[in-house]
């Protein structure tokens, strides 16, 4: 019999990443420690998970990969100079990027960063390598999305604009200038399967945006309270745009009734969720075949978990650090036949072991010793496009 039990990773402004195993399966469900360790020499500011593999970035200019499966580090990524601010796989196509299924299956093979040094880098996941740059923000990018077609993405940045990428031939599709607003976009993320809208997200309102026309077509207004964190997800067959606040609560906004209410109305939500005493920072939703949960983390250094069919909160860890970024995944991300067995109170991730297999090409992409190409591959590099799908 299956336990319903997932993998629950957060990242700190004590520069550290922590692992939990939380068991639904117990009357009392209980959080087990997996590993706790110092990843960077600043806070921890964004993550995000593919298969195997964990991803965080940092205000110290470095993005971390980790195995999951063996913990232990493959490397660091150095191309950025500023401070993380956005990291995010590809998924496959149509796939709801902010719901995370335990059945997943395959890895993503492109990784999109953005960070202060007003670029976005794409990478190719087998092997790290730097596959394209995106140019044309003047400031800070502050996030990131890529459409469910992985042919178009979208950025929003310190310089006062959203910016639209055509992915298959790495140019800016469209910039859309923030003329009537005085606040610059904080996060984005496109809505529904099929990407028609997608929403930005000021300091205290959302705009959504209609993708076939790139205007605003409505406005959801937060009062005085700040927004912390924005997702768009798939729920019960009906599409969402959750906003977490400042004061401590997440907000859920129903798209079919955004799109009815008059344009200067600012629908109510059709539910909130109060968890946290204070900012929540970060939330992620897992489904299985038991349900489907909402995980979210604040400042205020806890991780509560709400079970979304009941709305009622099942469980809560205190981590005792001001947490930053959440990612979740699948207990079966560790693999009995690719791993040692540890006891999980001491099996620590910066427990090197030797490289080995395919890896070795992958400590080389990383550390600079590069292949030698011939200059027929790189003028036919220059001409491929990046086939995302």
């Amino acid at each position: 019999m299956s336990r319903n039990q997932f993998r629950i990773i957060v990242g700190s402004y004590e520069h550290n990443i922590l692992c939990l195993s939380l068991d639904l399966s117990v009357p009392t469900p209980v959080f087990t420690p997996i590993f706790h360790f110092q990843a960077h020499t600043l806070s921890v500011k964004c993550m995000d998970v593919s298969n195997r593999y964990l991803i965080s970035g940092s205000n110290d200019e470095h993005i971390r990969i980790y195995d999951l499966q063996k913990r232990k580090e493959l490397g660091t990524l150095l191309a950025h100079q500023g401070s993380i601010t956005s990291l995010k796989f590809s998924k496959k196509v149509g796939e709801d990027s902010a719901v995370v299924h335990s059945d997943a299956e395959g890895k993503s093979k492109w990784l999109f960063s953005s960070s202060e040094d007003h670029r976005i880098l794409i990478w190719r996941v087998k092997d790290w390598e730097n596959f394209g740059i995106l140019c044309g923000h003047s400031a800070r990018i502050n996030d990131i999305d890529i459409h469910p077609s992985n042919r178009i993405a979208v950025s929003v940045s310190e310089d006062h604009t959203v910016r639209l990428w055509n992915l298959m031939t790495i140019k800016k599709a469209a910039i859309l200038k923030l003329r009537n607003y005085s606040q610059n976009g904080q996060f984005v993320r496109w809505v529904g399967k099929d990407g028609k809208y997608f929403a930005v997200a000021l300091l205290d309102k959302v705009l959504l945006y209609d993708s076939s026309t790139a205007k605003v077509c409505r406005e959801i207004n937060m009062g005085r309270k700040t927004i912390m964190h924005l997702e768009a997800a798939k729920l019960n067959n009906e599409e969402y745009i959750v906003v977490g606040l400042s004061n401590g609560s997440v907000s859920f906004f129903k798209l079919s009734t955004i799109l009815e209410s008059a344009d200067a109305d600012t629908p109510e939500p059709e539910f909130s969720l109060q968890g946290h005493a204070n900012r929540v920072k970060d939330f992620k939703f897992y489904a299985n075949e038991f349900g489907t949960y909402f995980i979210a983390i604040g400042s205020d250094g806890k991780i509560v978990v709400w079970d979304l069919q009941s709305k009622e909160q099942i469980a809560v860890y205190d981590s005792d650090e001001r947490l930053n970024c959440l990612a979740v995944c699948a207990e079966s991300v560790e693999k009995e036949s690719t791993m040692k067995k540890r006891d999980a109170a001491v099996a620590l991730l910066d427990e090197q072991s030797e490289v080995e297999g395919d890896e070795e090409e992958l400590s080389k992409v990383l550390f600079g010793e590069r292949k030698k190409k011939n200059k027929k591959s790189r003028k036919s590099k220059k001409k491929v496009s990046v086939q995302l799908e």
